[in-house]
């Protein structure tokens, strides 16, 4: 098994959602996911012609809030998507921070242009 190329994505980040510290903690620990990142990707496409399905990591970057990170495939589009995530402790909604972008493998792009706080690179 191989890792996920990380290093070749970006997140890209909705404008005021997410301070820049959490935003640096969660590159952090994105940077340490590559093997996990993968076993997500091989997971969801593999299954994805018979259920849909989705994969949900937890974040341990120290933050004040919590976040996380979603990955499924949509075989429609032939793309996944990589949605970070914070999520609310008292009814446990959740609201979209921030995507991960890559040209391979291909994610499906979430947050409009209006909406980018930046995009950085991952490495």
């Amino acid at each position: 098994m191989g890792q996920f190329p990380i290093e070749k994505c970006q997140v890209v980040w909705r404008k005021g959602v997410s301070s820049d510290s959490d935003r640096q903690a969660i590159i952090k620990d994105l940077k340490e996911m590559a093997v996990e990142l993968q076993e997500a990707i091989d997971f969801t496409v593999k299954l994805s012609n018979r259920k849909m399905n989705e994969i949900k990591y937890w974040f341990e970057a120290g933050t004040d809030s919590r976040y996380t990170l979603s990955i499924y495939y949509d075989s429609h589009a032939l793309a996944w998507g990589m949605l970070i995530e914070s999520m609310e402790t008292e009814n446990m909604s959740s609201q979209v921070v921030g995507e991960i972008a890559c040209m391979d493998p291909v994610s499906i792009r979430f947050i409009e242009d209006k909406d980018i706080l930046k995009t950085e690179p991952v490495s």
